[in-house]
């Protein structure tokens, strides 16, 4: 059984590593490193906006996004076969949803699995039959796709980008005004975020997915609903 160790004064656990070596650099497969994002766990689908990712690389190591909390520890091949090693992992708390889904996904992990790549599909196996978690690579597309939108009554269109320092992350937002429209994006967490212009009792409050950007003067405030009402948000100050 793994044993945690809770410190008080920050948020995180630490997890008792088992004794286990990472893979030689040399005997992962290309193909199998890269960062991916769960679109199915055990069956049962994923949340829409919600990314759980797994990071795989090529030293031997694995992590990621389980959804709330970010995890790390090394894994293991034989032939077609995969074992991820106790993982370490903040301990942050967000809403029942979030948390179910990262609890399905890293236990998943933690099954004994095989695993294939189909096109651009990571799928690791359960060792009787069926899929633990498919998950499609975040490399495929990376490039983008451009969108244009036609806006009634727009005659111009405003961007404008800052950087902002967001708790320490750096975050850059642009801003994107034509007419009666008015967007925000930024990427966060290797997701990309178009957020809306909505109701604000003061400044500019915008929403998209699971984000809230809030603007006042110079400064915002990110919030994230999957953190549920309690969450506070992060401060973010214009980075010089």
């Amino acid at each position: 059984m793994l044993k945690t160790v809770v410190a008080v004064s920050c948020a995180c656990v630490t997890i008792e590593m088992a004794a286990m070596q990472p893979v030689a650099a040399e005997n992962v497969p290309k193909q199998l490193v890269g960062t991916w994002l769960a679109e199915d766990i055990g069956g049962g689908g994923v949340i829409d906006n919600l990314q759980s990712t797994l990071e795989i690389r090529e030293d031997g190591t694995y992590g990621g996004m389980a959804g709330c909390n970010h995890f790390t520890g090394t894994f293991g091949l034989s032939g077609s076969k995969i074992t991820f090693g106790p993982a370490a992992s903040t301990r942050k708390m967000c809403v029942p949803a979030v948390m179910n889904q990262e609890q399905k996904f890293l236990e998943a992990l933690r099954s004994e699995l095989t695993w294939t790549i189909d096109g651009s599909k990571l799928v690791l196996g359960k060792a009787g039959g069926g899929i633990g978690v498919r998950l499609a690579s975040m490399a495929a597309g990376s490039e983008g796709s451009d969108v244009t939108i036609r806006i009634p009554g727009a005659d111009s269109v405003d961007r404008q980008t800052v950087r902002y320092d967001c708790g320490g992350k750096a975050i850059e937002a642009e801003y994107i005004n034509a007419g009666p429209v008015s967007l925000v994006t930024f990427t966060i967490d290797g997701a990309f975020v178009v957020a809306s212009n909505v109701i604000s009792g003061s400044g500019a409050k915008y929403a998209g997915g699971q984000y809230v950007w809030w603007t006042k003067g110079e400064e915002a405030t990110l919030f994230d609903a999957m953190k549920g009402d309690e969450d506070k948000g992060v401060a973010c100050k214009p980075a010089s």
